[in-house]
């Protein structure tokens, strides 16, 4: 995924500035993609340059106000409906996963398995407090349940198996 595309899809949803873009990447989208903000002002620049996203307004310091345009509609739709996307991984939670039983002992990779496991059901938790709260206001089948429910699925994926690695990594002599 590019942070392009990324920015495109948010704007579709209505104007904003980069400060409210930037604290959309900090949640809801934190799990999905990661961005900061010293990222996202020069891709919307450049996002600007090629003609995918106009200022529709300019405040006080310097904030701008961006819009999609149609051919960054068109773009995201492009990129959407007729790029492949890259399948490949890479992520440091699978990597330490692969790890976890061939570099530690029992009891560190034990250690480390109470973390995750801990971690994976607070913020299974705060997915279900934003369902919750979701679907007072937007349709179970709008865009934003429909990517919270794949992030509580992946999320209890991830539960569900460091559990099971944490009963198989105790049960080893």
């Amino acid at each position: 995924m590019s942070l392009r595309h990324a920015l495109l899809g948010l704007l579709n949803l209505g104007p904003n500035s980069g400060y409210a873009l930037a604290k959309l990447f900090e949640d809801p989208l934190r799990q999905i993609w990661n961005a900061r903000s010293h990222q996202l002002y020069p891709e919307l620049a450049r996002l600007a340059a090629d003609g995918h996203v106009d200022v529709v307004e300019e405040g006080a310091r310097g904030k701008r106000v961006y819009t999609i345009t149609e051919e960054g509609r068109a773009e995201l739709r492009h990129w959407l409906v007729d790029v492949e996307p890259d399948r490949t991984m890479r992520s440091e939670t699978y990597l330490r996963a692969w790890l976890l039983s061939i570099a530690l002992s029992r009891d560190d990779a034990l250690c480390v398995l109470d973390k995750d496991i801990a971690a994976l059901r607070a913020r299974r938790e705060g997915i279900l407090s934003v369902l919750e709260r979701s679907a007072a206001i937007s349709p179970p089948y709008g865009p934003h349940n429909l990517s919270i429910d794949l992030s509580l699925r992946l999320t209890d994926a991830m539960l569900g198996w460091s559990e099971e690695a944490a009963r198989r990594i105790a049960g080893r002599p």
